[in-house]
């Protein structure tokens, strides 16, 4: 192979035929394009080509072009009309819509946004829960947790899990503090696998829920939920986490979020992509829900959420569950739509009263936004349910919706803070990306519920993600 410039490699050779250029890598597509790590957006990084944001490759400066015929078409590439770079089609990251402010532009009921933790490279898929004494801790994917979750037994204990990883060495991982966040303990494995996440059978995406005296110890069981064998698998402890019984699985999925129930039953949400992955949309995924009155031993029988014919996207998309046992309601929150980028989320709501019977509704969307990460939190003294997610209205904002007892309609409130996005993009990597959850958590001693969420923000001239909170005054019933 002969060794080339940049430009001309840019210009759509194949790997095969050049070598790529000293800091340039051969991409995995058919026969490769020699391209190079970028960030979009930002200037002077690539004269040569277009910045593009891929799905599983990070951002990489591509053949600039403006029709098909610019790139290698006998291989399958098309010029993509968003990004005006050659590509295989669906290898890159979709493009939100411009939509305008629509509806309620700010949620007064919150306060002014403030940093959620101090810090300073980029964050994305926030966690947080409330202490004791009324603080709110807020984790973060960032430098030294992946996918952190956090959670709070009846005693005041902490619980944070996440998943680590080193080359092929997976574990989820979790740690307790017994002083409000300040120390936490050294970290304790759940389970553990070699393996990479090209591996449907590799351990992903923790979850955690507490709830229900264990019959033998008196403690809160702790259920942490996991991806692996391409299923949720639950493993439980009686003993504050130290150790946990045999892993089972639940349901199956790679995205899972779960609740205790005051009744002692722990409920399971899931999003099942089957045999494939596509990760802006497709008929073929769908949402399933389960039970376990046994503390975790065995599950009740899945069922679907979602419509038959629903596109559900994977990023962005973790679904989230809520139960209000007094009023004997559960909840579910989901996103469906496409490669449009027109994504929606829908409120799916059951009495539960044996009929297993669910109604679904939307929160907020209006066919031009592209809304994701859902957040659920029940007032118990209200019964009024709180859905939280980002979206690009107005260029970017994290925003929340109320829904009275059953979700038969939602009332969007508004952006939570005044601060909109320095940009929103649908990005993987960093340093745009927003990430798979948000949070919302409500000190019910206290009356207030807390937006804990990621921000794009501009710092020394460049866009980086932080997390950032705020907090609203609840009604007293």
């Amino acid at each position: 192979m002969l060794d080339v410039p940049p430009a001309l490699a840019l210009r759509g050779e194949a790997c095969g035929v050049v070598a790529c250029a000293e800091g340039m890598t051969c991409t995995p597509q058919p026969g490769g394009y020699c391209a190079s790590a970028c960030t979009p957006g930002a200037v002077g990084e690539c004269p040569e080509g277009e910045c593009v944001a891929t799905a599983r490759s990070g951002a990489q400066c591509l053949a600039r072009c403006t029709t098909d015929a610019e790139c290698r078409t006998s291989e399958g590439y098309v010029c993509d009309h968003d990004w005006h770079a050659c590509l295989i089609p669906n290898t890159a990251v979709i493009v939100p819509r411009r939509c305008p402010a629509f509806g309620a532009a700010r949620d007064k009921a919150f306060g002014a946004a403030v940093r959620a933790t101090t810090a300073t490279g980029a964050q994305r898929d926030p966690s947080a829960v409330i202490t004791d004494g009324g603080d709110v801790i807020a984790w973060a994917t960032g430098d030294t947790h992946a996918q952190p979750r956090l959670a709070r037994d009846k005693k005041g204990i902490l619980y944070a899990v996440w998943l680590a990883a080193e080359g092929r060495a997976r574990r989820i991982e979790l740690a307790r503090s017994r002083d409000g966040g300040r120390t936490w303990s050294t970290p304790d494995t759940v389970d553990a696998a070699q393996c990479d996440d090209r591996d449907p059978a590799c351990l992903d995406r923790p979850a955690i829920a507490i709830g229900a005296a264990s019959p033998g110890t008196g403690n809160d069981l702790v259920h942490v939920l996991y991806a692996a064998g391409g299923g949720i698998r639950v493993a439980t402890s009686h003993d504050e986490g130290a150790t946990f019984r045999r892993p089972v699985t639940a349901v199956p999925g790679l995205l899972a979020a779960a609740t205790v129930g005051a009744d002692g039953t722990l409920h399971v949400v899931a999003l099942d992509p089957g045999t494939a992955v596509p990760g802006f949309g497709s008929a073929d995924h769908r949402i399933l829900y389960t039970t376990s009155s046994d503390n975790g031993r065995t599950f009740a029988k899945a069922q679907r959420l979602s419509d038959r014919d629903d596109r559900l996207p994977f990023f962005g998309a973790i679904p989230a569950v809520a139960v209000d046992t007094k009023r004997k309601q559960v909840y579910a929150a989901y996103v469906r739509g496409g490669r449009d980028a027109v994504w929606e989320l829908v409120i799916a709501a059951s009495k539960r009263d044996g009929k297993n019977v669910w109604k679904r509704t939307r929160a907020g969307g209006d066919g031009c936004a592209t809304q994701l990460a859902p957040a659920l939190a029940l007032d118990p003294t209200t019964g009024t349910l709180h859905v939280g997610w980002y979206d690009n209205r107005g260029g970017g904002r994290y925003a929340r919706a109320t829904c009275r007892t059953g979700a038969a309609a939602c009332t969007e409130q508004g952006a939570i803070s005044d601060a909109r996005f320095a940009v929103f993009a649908l990005d993987r990597d960093p340093p745009r990306a927003l990430g798979d959850t948000s949070a919302l958590v409500i000190d019910v001693k206290r009356r207030a519920l807390y937006a804990v969420w990621t921000q794009p923000v501009i710092d020394d001239g460049r866009v980086v993600t932080r997390i950032l909170r705020a907090t609203a005054t609840l009604p007293k019933k």
